[in-house]
């Protein structure tokens, strides 16, 4: 799942490993001159959950958490 945040793009999309679901996320800026977007932070995994939704959701409120916090 991609979606914008503040002034970030993330990408929540999970990995999805022999049934189970790999919650991660790389959160990007775009760059003010080029417009070309410029990766920021990759969370590696954040755990494994029983469905892809579970894990989209984990990785959305990693990748928010981390924005707000880092958002200047």
């Amino acid at each position: 799942m991609h979606f914008d945040y503040q002034q970030f793009h993330i990408d929540a999309s999970p990995l999805d490993e022999g049934g189970r679901y790999y919650a991660r996320a790389k959160i990007y800026r775009r760059a003010s001159a080029s417009g070309d977007a410029v990766e920021v932070k990759y969370s590696g995994d954040l755990g494994d959950y029983p469905s892809d939704v579970d894990a989209m959701e984990a990785a959305q409120r990693w990748a928010i958490q981390w924005c707000d916090e880092n958002s200047a």
